[in-house]
């Protein structure tokens, strides 16, 4: 009887939630503030309510399950009752040391389930957010003492083959643009591939700006574009190498045949303990290629050069400008694989997608280092305090260490996959707005990064 007991509750606790139309539904949390920054040891208090939930919620069914994290080492969990706009869940929290605090709370059936949710990404109801003490005072982890002297014999391997490219004609359904595959020789295991598309009318007398864009971490084909922009001329790098235009079944091939079995690419313990085998190599190399390649175009106008780039891309954009320095503006959103060094040393929160293992060979390929070498105003267009695929630490620390005009934009509640409207969001503008507006003209990087404002 008990055991058909609990099957009867199961059942109607399944049909209860089912009742509710969760697809619309999500937490917010909010700290009533102006800005998400804590004095070491001040209260933190988070305000969290469940919004656009529809239909009729069943009293003592669901729950919000909580739970604190943070630099400090310290974790709190909690269960709640479903909290509404009159009675919100309050979760109050300090920390006493520089770092970043998370708060995650997901809609629960009695029995610690995650209430399901239709999204892409995010298949729960839930919040996840936080906030920082003294995050202008993290600083990276330990940088290899032949750092450079490394990075400069990668250079001179690539130096050593020469920047030729072949262009392949597409069709494209855009009459406006000329759209090529592109396939560039490289130092490494592959060459850089790529599409390319310009304006229909670019010749080297009618010449354009320039934007690169690396593709974030995918394990799926990179099909030719439909369109391309009418004003510049624009490099979509995969960053692989993969021939393009074979289709999925071969893209899936490919990577089967570069990953170690039970390891994504670049995630496997034996290639990253040495810095020659590790795949981050290759892939900063074709990074730096694809950069190199490109400023020979003689359709482009000499002066433009924007790189933009979000998550995986980010790391391969900051590897490329540091190398080459021609980039005039780099605007990377969720920049990903930044302080790997300082979350082993330190003992931050970690990075939920990057390879398990440390070893001091990877900090080679830490973008945080490479940053420093950048040249050219950069823009953190989008770092969430609840994005744990890339540690919001890591996005603190890329921030410090940029030695020029520079920007980044704090986004409570995103993740890397979620992104809730009307959360708050502070942007802080170390004089990448003046830089840009002044195309490159006569600017002091360090009079623009000592004159930083937080706006909310």
């Amino acid at each position: 009887m008990k055991r058909l007991a609990s099957i009867s509750l199961a059942m109607l606790t399944a049909a209860s939630a089912s009742a509710v139309n969760w697809d619309s539904a999500w937490l917010s949390g909010s700290l009533g503030r102006s800005n998400p920054f804590f004095a070491p040891g001040e209260e933190m208090v988070f305000t969290i309510r469940l919004e656009g939930a529809q239909g009729d919620i069943p009293s003592d069914t669901f729950f919000v399950d909580w739970e604190r994290r943070g630099d400090d080492g310290i974790s709190e969990k909690g269960r709640a009752p479903l909290p509404s706009h009159d009675a919100p869940l309050v979760i109050r929290t300090k920390m006493d040391k520089p770092g970043f605090v998370c708060v995650e709370a997901n809609v629960v059936t009695a029995d610690g389930k995650r209430v399901p949710k239709n999204h892409r990404w995010e298949k729960r109801v839930f919040f996840m957010g936080g906030a920082a003490v003294a995050p202008e005072t993290l600083r990276p982890g330990t940088e290899p003492a032949d750092y450079d002297d490394f990075w400069a014999a990668q250079m001179a391997a690539l130096d050593a083959v020469p920047v030729e490219a072949e262009l392949t004609p597409t069709p494209c359904a855009d009459a406006g643009v000329r759209l090529y595959a592109v396939r560039i020789a490289c130092a490494g295991p592959r060459p850089v591939t790529g599409w390319l598309t310009m304006p229909d009318d670019a010749s080297p007398e009618k010449r354009y700006p320039l934007e690169v864009s690396y593709r974030g971490a995918s394990q799926e084909d990179q099909p030719a574009p439909a369109k391309g922009p009418h004003d510049r001329i624009r490099f979509e790098s995969n960053g692989h190498g993969f021939d393009l235009g074979k289709g999925p079944e071969y893209v899936k091939a490919f990577f089967a045949g570069i990953c170690k079995p039970g390891y994504g690419y670049g995630f496997d313990p034996e290639s990253n303990e040495h810095r020659e085998t590790s795949y981050w190599l290759g892939m900063a190399l074709r990074a730096i290629r694809a950069l190199q390649w490109v400023v020979t175009l003689p359709e482009w106008d000499g002066k433009t050069l924007h790189l933009a780039a979000g998550s995986q891309g980010g790391w391969q954009a900051l590897h490329a400008a540091a190398r080459v320095p021609r980039a005039t503006k780099i605007t990377t959103p969720s920049t990903w694989g930044c302080d790997w060094t300082g979350q082993a040393e330190l003992g931050r929160l970690n990075a939920g997608y990057r390879p398990k293992c440390w070893f001091p060979d990877m900090a080679y390929f830490d973008p945080v280092f490479a940053a420093k070498r950048v040249r050219c105003p950069v823009e953190i267009t989008r770092a969430g305090l609840g994005d744990y695929v890339c540690a919001p630490s890591s996005f603190a620390v890329l921030y410090n260490v940029l030695q020029v005009p520079k920007k980044i934009t704090w986004n409570q509640g995103w993740t890397h996959g979620w992104s809730p409207s009307g959360m708050d969001k502070w942007t802080i503008d170390g004089g990448f707005d003046a830089a840009v507006a002044q195309e490159g003209k006569a600017s002091s990087p360090a009079a623009a990064i000592n004159s930083g404002t937080l706006a909310n």
